[in-house]
């Protein structure tokens, strides 16, 4: 036992250094000047870095998601000195941008974070800023996922060699790239881009390349953090709280729909028919599947009549907006029948119906009063007051 107390604590100990430790980001080619400050940002800033270097627009994602624990303000300020420069207003520049590349290295240990920062410091580049919470290697799954939804990232895996050569038509499909690799799972990757460093440096001299390159622990691959963004985690547990709701629902109306009914014959029954009533509220819930999950069981009589009747009432559903800047606003849908079971779009019917009927109506009126223009008489020649002479 007394052999074992200090072995569980280092280990403790090691752990608690392993989860401060952050994960260190160089960039190679940045037009922003060089400065003595490394600042540790949270990982839902270097986000936004990463994604407005790598855009193929001006900017890459909106700032709905910034980090409770930094102002707006200096996430901003941030974000603008670490992205890639924008273009200017009003001055036309002739000059091509450099393609921008990002980097994501996993798996790095203590010796190799050692190697690669030599490595970097010889091609003159420092630490930019460090992560000081960086995800897990799931978040940074779902990142390169969003990437190759976008067309930024490749689904084939380019050697390091390739991926910084920006004239590499085979690992490039535009302005900008975005590539991962697992250090412990390869350690012949790590001297690939050992060797390559100068080669980088060369490019980003050059004015033809600018890279970011994010070099995460090994202590981060297991992080409770299974997103990039805050935001993001949120949305994926709403979304699996429904995705569950839906599923436990769709048993229950399953398996009410495969009970089978008693019969004295070999001719199958008809199916059994929800009825507009029923007696109690339990009944109502039961049957109904919870109304399907859409609606609630209420009394469409008065409480003071004996007799009850109760029936589904649909409420709305509103469909939250996803991530990304392809997804805006929300959508409301309806639903329909004794269960909630059916979709209602009588509303877009009639909008799409009356727009139609207006349309041909106003057509055909305006051609009608064409033609009725058209077959009036035109008035003869007046020729009062011409005489001849005498």
């Amino acid at each position: 036992m007394k052999l074992f107390t200090p072995v569980a604590i280092a280990a403790l100990y090691g752990l608690a250094e392993a989860a401060k430790q952050g994960a260190d980001v160089f960039i190679f080619g940045s037009s922003q000047q060089s400065s003595t400050e490394n600042p540790r940002l949270p990982r839902e800033v270097a986000r936004h870095i990463i994604m407005q270097r790598t855009s193929r627009s001006r900017y890459g994602s909106n700032l709905r998601d910034l980090p409770k624990s930094m102002d707006a303000e200096s996430a901003v300020e941030y974000i603008a000195r670490y992205g890639k420069s924008p273009a200017p207003l009003f001055a036309h520049s002739d000059a091509i941008d450099a393609s921008q590349l990002v980097v994501i290295l996993e798996g790095v240990d203590n010796k190799a974070v050692g190697q690669i920062k030599e490595a970097f410091t010889n091609a003159g580049q420092d630490v930019a800023f460090a992560i000081s919470d960086p995800p897990s290697a799931t978040a940074n799954s779902r990142l390169m996922t969003q990437f190759q939804n976008m067309g930024i990232a490749s689904q084939q895996q380019c050697d390091f060699a390739s991926a910084i050569n920006p004239f590499d038509n085979n690992c490039w499909t535009g302005a900008s790239s975005v590539v991962r690799y697992d250090v412990s799972k390869s350690p012949a990757t790590l001297e690939t881009i050992l060797t390559n460093v100068p080669r980088l440096a060369k490019f980003a001299a050059a004015g033809d390349l600018e890279a970011l390159v994010v070099v995460l622990p090994e202590s981060s691959r297991y992080s409770a953090l299974s997103h990039w963004s805050a935001a993001a985690a949120t949305l994926h547990s709403q979304r699996s709280a429904e995705t569950e709701t839906v599923f436990t629902s769709s048993n229950v109306l399953s398996s009410n729909a495969k009970t089978p009914a008693p019969s004295s014959s070999k001719k199958t029954k008809p199916k059994t028919k929800i009825p507009q009533c029923f007696a109690s509220f339990n009944t109502c819930m039961t049957q109904t599947g919870n109304c399907s999950s859409h609606g609630d069981c209420i009394n469409k009589y008065s409480e003071g009549d004996k007799s009850s009747c109760f029936t589904c009432s649909c409420k709305a559903t509103i469909l939250k907006a996803g991530e990304g800047p392809e997804h805006k606003g929300r959508q409301t849908q309806h639903w329909g029948g004794n269960m909630c079971q059916k979709e209602d779009i009588s509303t877009q019917f009639w909008l799409i119906a009356g727009f139609t009927i207006t349309i041909i109506g106003a057509v055909g009126f305006a051609i009608g009063l064409l033609f009725s223009v058209g077959e009036e008489k035109l008035p003869g020649v007046i020729g009062a007051g011409v005489s001849r002479s005498k």
